[in-house]
């Protein structure tokens, strides 16, 4: 780890040295989500700890886009993730895919699996009504068939912050 530059606590205002980490971006609603790249200031001080996180719509625009592409099925979380994409509520995005409300809720929530029907019109709700997303939907359209059944829990997403590059990483979970 590299130190970065100098940076002001938010917290207490103490001067910290951001270093250049990895760091798991949860905030986004996803937890297999890794920013590289991205400046972290952990405050000797008080313990607060700031994260510098560049051009948040690009890295969002980069995430959504390697859902889109995503060589396997959605899980719940990816799901609603493209799903706010489109700016469609559950009722409204529900009635696009006629389902229910519930079911949407369900297949947010892990509750329910999402078949691979809805899991493919997901992806290409979320790349026509996405103005960041609509330049890509022919290259989505043409990845649909080569989606396999595969549990997105497999997979994390490592996003660099300076390139917007992003890769998929198979991780096997402990038995």
């Amino acid at each position: 780890m590299m130190t970065d530059q100098i940076h002001d606590c938010a917290e207490c205002g103490a001067v910290v040295n951001a270093e250049v980490k990895l760091y798991q971006y949860e905030e986004s609603g996803l937890p297999n989500v890794y920013l590289q790249g991205v400046r972290v200031a952990q405050c000797q001080n008080c313990g607060n700890v700031d994260v510098i996180i560049p051009y948040p719509r690009k890295i969002h625009r980069a995430i959504a886009l390697a859902l889109a592409n995503s060589p396997v099925r959605l899980a719940g979380p990816q799901f609603r993730f493209l799903r706010k994409r489109t700016q469609l509520n559950q009722q409204q995005f529900a009635a696009h895919v006629s389902a229910t409300e519930l079911e949407v809720q369900e297949w947010e929530s892990s509750t329910a699996a999402i078949d691979p029907v809805t899991d493919r019109l997901t992806r290409m709700l979320a790349a026509v009504m996405d103005p960041d997303l609509a330049p890509a939907a022919l290259s989505i359209a043409g990845h649909l068939p080569t989606i396999v059944d595969q549990s997105a829990d497999d997979l994390v997403l490592h996003v660099d912050v300076v390139s917007l590059s992003t890769t998929f990483i198979m991780v096997r979970r402990a038995a």
